[in-house]
């Protein structure tokens, strides 16, 4: 069964008289006559009586025809959100991010983005984990990189960034000898972190980590961005902690420690809502996914 029998059949039994319907059709009767043969042979029933004085809808063809109407309306309703897709183009995608999220993986994934798509601009907001997760939902931007886990049953999520904790100490500090560490060990130190208002999400996953081993720890300095910290640790202010892959950089004058208990690490996502459709945003996560940083 074709679309174009169905609007024959309705055109047919709106005229109920071949000669009129195949002119609003702009068609010859004896091709619309067969092609209503050929809908009635491949449904088995007979849609119209026909006669001498006319031409009648069956009872058939009355339930037909309501349905058959229904489908012709879905059908234009379907071209028109097509075509209405195409006019609304999404012209803008707005990124929520953290700045180690920045540092580590955007730059990259933005160059390759806007080589698949040149005329959409790309408009970043750096947001904490919950102004994301409101902004996610509030659909005031259309992805975020932010800290795991959160608790929102709309959003969508994929890791992108997995990072272990590291201990970071002066050169000369008793602690230095050993070859890893526990957390515990680092109670009585003084620490240097990063603030609550620079970076909330990484200050409240470290505070949380202490206190899970039984210690809140003693901060005698905050400095942001990490380089700073450890800097602080090097002319021997305390001690740190700070993601793994910070051992990557040259320092003198300090030592990464491995921790030797298990310790959540830290994880940064993607995230969108579930009821996103859009292109652009479905191949930006796409292109994420691609591009992730290793564990």
């Amino acid at each position: 069964m074709e679309l174009r029998q169905i609007k024959y059949f309705v055109t047919v039994a709106e005229e109920l008289n071949f000669r009129r319907a195949a002119e609003r059709l702009y068609m010859e009767q004896p091709p619309l006559s067969r092609q209503i043969r050929h809908l009635e042979e491949e449904l088995g029933v007979e849609l119209f009586h026909r006669t001498k004085r006319g031409v009648t809808l069956t009872e058939a063809g009355q339930a037909f025809l309501e349905e058959a109407r229904l489908t012709l309306t879905q059908a234009e309703l379907a071209v028109q959100a097509a075509k209405l897709a195409s006019r609304s183009k999404q012209t803008t995608l707005k990124i929520g991010f953290s700045i180690c999220t920045f540092n580590r993986l955007l730059p990259e994934m933005i160059q390759g983005f806007r080589q698949d798509f040149p005329d959409v601009e790309v408009n970043l907001q750096e947001m904490t984990t919950v102004a994301q997760v409101k902004a996610l939902q509030a659909s005031e931007i259309d992805v975020g990189f932010l800290h795991l886990p959160i608790d929102a049953d709309d959003l969508h999520t994929e890791v992108v960034i997995v990072d272990q904790f590291v201990a970071v100490l002066p050169e000369n500090h008793p602690l230095a000898k050993l070859p890893q560490l526990s957390l515990r060990s680092l109670a009585e130190e003084p620490f240097v972190l990063f603030s609550r208002q620079a970076k909330p999400d990484f200050y409240e996953q470290l505070i949380n980590t202490c206190q899970q081993f039984g210690f809140t720890p003693r901060i005698v300095q905050e400095a942001t961005p990490p380089e700073v910290a450890i800097s602080f640790v090097a002319a021997g202010v305390g001690v740190s902690l700070v993601t793994a892959i910070h051992q990557e950089k040259q320092n003198s004058g300090i030592v990464f420690r491995k921790l030797s208990d298990a310790i959540p690490p830290l994880e940064i996502a993607i995230a969108w809502q579930q009821n996103n459709t859009s292109s652009v945003v479905r191949s930006f996560v796409e292109l994420a996914k691609k591009i992730k940083s290793p564990n």
